[in-house]
């Protein structure tokens, strides 16, 4: 019992890549993860992401201009992370009435959409996703690049990595 109690104290000191150091009861990350930490006045977050998927290009940054925070793992994963009280329905509206893409909602529940985005000529342009997360006095909207080009495959992975995300 001794022994797992310090090894359970011992897997809560964890560093990222930069040396910053965070605490977190109940996570564990393997020695293959990289454990990425964004504190300043705005967000509190940590994401545990493996290091296979990681590349010299990966960052995990605040952006002071749109208030928001970004998660760049490669053109394949690009999220961005907001502080708003926005509802999904709003976000819906949005997306429907854009003027040019049309969306095809494969997912709908209570925190996330799932879409696909075509032109008017029927041209599959790619797949999109929203996910709202509630903290009590805290909601956080997740949308991928809409800039980006994303596989079904490449939502389905964003999706599943983003499910490590700690709001501390």
């Amino acid at each position: 019992m001794l022994l797992v109690t310090s090894l359970a104290l011992h897997s809560c000191n964890f560093k990222d890549d930069s040396g910053a150091e965070s605490s977190s009861m109940g996570s564990f990350t393997a020695e293959s993860d990289t454990l990425l930490v964004l504190r300043n006045s705005q967000y509190d977050l940590t994401l545990t992401l493996p290091k296979s998927i990681m590349t010299a290009e990966s960052k995990f940054q605040f952006r002071e201009s749109f208030g928001d925070a970004e998660l760049y793992v490669h053109p394949s994963f690009h999220v961005y992370i907001s502080k708003e009280d926005t509802e999904l329905s709003e976000i819906k509206k949005e997306l429907q009435s854009d003027g040019l893409f049309s969306r095809i909602f494969t997912v709908e529940s209570d925190g996330e959409l799932f879409y696909q985005s075509t032109l008017p000529d029927g041209t599959e342009i790619g797949f999109g996703w929203v996910k709202s997360l509630s903290e009590p006095g805290l909601k956080m909207i997740l949308r991928l690049d809409s800039q980006g080009n994303y596989s079904k495959q490449d939502v389905r992975t964003i999706q599943k990595h983003m499910k490590t995300l700690s709001i501390l």
